[in-house]
């Protein structure tokens, strides 16, 4: 099903995307002492439950009567939810206890092992840890860090290294209870006889800007704007009055957030697509951020487990010559949809999407709600268009660099 180089190295790049879900897939393990536990109790005040790692701070009340801030790092979504905890099991305000590997520098934060929740649940984040035990499990793995080197046995080629190091299953069954179904990219369902799609959308676009008509159409804002919320107005308000006098305006992107929807389709630097009969994979440019759109029918994630994000969920599917997406799913954590105008998860967007001009410009018609920032539908029309001898290169948003810039 892959039908080029260009393809197959892009895929590549949407796999490293992905990463993995283990709690010592992103951040450094070795600040923790995993040698001891610490339990402590006390009332949450933030919870994030999002990938690579669930976040939890709590404040708890020392032996001299203070209260201290605590700081537990969880692993990713998909370990939890395999015992049925997700993002609606804690609550700020909710009363916990946590087992932890505590940090080593001694401040007050630790490594998840246990949670206790408000009504007695418990759950662990590995099975060699039950969550009514005081010590760590023996058979909890040392990171790779800190593993003194040992020879593997004389003469073992990599065939024999394979062997014995070989899943018991292949292929490999997927770890999360959330996935219901097949994967997009899994070979059997790529097989089926799926329907032949009007048109394929595999390469790499560019936006078109418009920047001669800037008045007219908003270059990549979306204008006119809708009738604004009280809030929705406020928020737009305050914008001018920073424009106005020079000043800069928040803007998360500047922080590394991600540009989300629906930046992620109206910025300028190529985007690269690929097509296959299940799904839609984007790379953009901006800061490589990824986004899938799902065309296999599959049933949108539950809100409960689901992991809001800046991208949301796309759901595809075909209406005659036009590709229609329906995205949900927002997190309300600095998403901004253009200058001065903020959104949140109550967040719709539509689009439908053709192509003319020989297949060359991609057509898209945004329909966008958000009751709680405007009124009613905001609907706008862009355009990209084709690319040739271009790809998408590597872009890295480090919060230093941006520090850089004038007027930060």
């Amino acid at each position: 099903m892959i039908r080029n180089i260009t393809q197959l190295v892009s895929l590549a790049i949407v796999l490293i995307l992905i990463g993995t879900t283990g709690v010592e897939a992103h951040h450094s393990a070795v600040g923790f002492d995993k040698g001891n536990t610490v339990t402590v109790t006390g009332v949450v005040t933030r919870f994030v439950w999002r990938n690579p790692h669930m976040a939890i701070n709590m404040d708890v009340t020392d032996e001299s009567g203070e209260t201290v801030l605590w700081k537990i790092e969880g692993p990713g979504t998909t370990v939890l939810s395999k015992q049925g905890f997700n993002r609606e099991s804690l609550n700020v305000g909710d009363k916990i206890t946590v087992v932890a590997n505590p940090m080593k520098s001694g401040k007050p934060g630790g490594l998840l092992l246990a949670i206790t929740l408000a009504d007695g649940t418990k759950h662990a984040t590995s099975e060699d840890y039950s969550a009514t035990e005081t010590a760590v499990a023996e058979t909890r793995r040392v990171i790779p860090s800190l593993l003194d080197y040992v020879p593997p046995p004389a003469g073992e080629t990599w065939q024999d290294r394979e062997k014995k190091t070989r899943p018991a299953q292949l292929p490999m069954p997927g770890n999360d209870p959330r996935q219901t179904g097949p994967g997009a990219l899994d070979p059997a369902h790529l097989a089926k006889d799926w329907p032949e799609a009007p048109f394929d959308l595999t390469g790499t676009w560019a936006f078109r800007g418009e920047q001669d008509w800037g008045q007219n159409y908003g270059v990549y804002e979306f204008k006119p704007h809708p009738k604004w919320t009280e809030k929705g107005q406020k928020i737009y308000d305050e914008y001018q009055q920073y424009a106005k006098s020079g000043r800069r305006y928040p803007e998360p992107t500047a922080q590394c957030y991600p540009a989300g929807m629906p930046r992620l389709m109206t910025r300028y630097g190529s985007l690269m697509m690929m097509q296959y009969p299940t799904a839609i994979f984007m790379v953009s440019r901006l800061n490589n951020e990824y986004r899938p759109i799902w065309l296999d029918g599959r049933q949108r994630e539950p809100m409960a487990s689901s992991d809001p994000n800046w991208n949301g969920e796309s759901l595809g599917h075909w209406e005659g010559d036009t590709l229609v997406v329906e995205t949900t799913g927002f997190t309300d954590e600095n998403h901004l949809i253009q200058q001065g105008v903020f959104t949140g998860n109550q967040l719709k967007i539509i689009e439908r999407i053709k192509v003319i001009n020989d297949g060359n410009t991609m057509v898209t018609e945004y329909i966008m709600t958000d009751p709680e920032h405007w009124v009613g539908e905001w609907r706008h029309i862009k355009f990209r268009d084709r690319m040739v001898n271009a790809d998408v290169r590597e872009a890295t948003c480090l919060p230093a660099d941006n520090d850089l810039l004038p007027g930060m």
